[in-house]
């Protein structure tokens, strides 16, 4: 009977569980800039070194923004990003993971 390397066979099998890093599109609105920019910022600010692109566009006359993101992190580290940004007063959040 042949050994069989489970690590490898799994990541194989599953390719949906590989944590290499993966390039993620990030849509955030703030509906209500005046009480979840800071607490954007200080997040966003912590993700600074995976964050590759940013682009804001603030509606001051609505109070709305919106901040469009290009981040390279593996599955899980955009899991705790997207929910960490969930958990924000007046925030909503879109991400799309690029296949590439």
């Amino acid at each position: 009977m042949p050994l069989v390397n489970f690590n490898t066979a799994s990541q194989t099998a599953h390719p949906e569980f590989d944590m290499e890093a993966k390039i993620h599109v990030v849509t955030i609105v703030i509906d209500d800039v005046e009480t979840a920019f800071h607490p954007v910022s200080e997040l966003l600010h912590s993700y600074a070194p995976k964050i590759k692109l940013r682009v804001g566009y603030p509606m001051r006359e609505k109070n709305v923004s919106v901040i469009f993101l290009v981040m390279e992190l593996d599955l899980d580290e955009m899991g705790a990003f997207s929910g960490k940004l969930g958990q924000i007063k007046s925030v909503k959040v879109k991400s799309l993971t690029l296949k590439i």
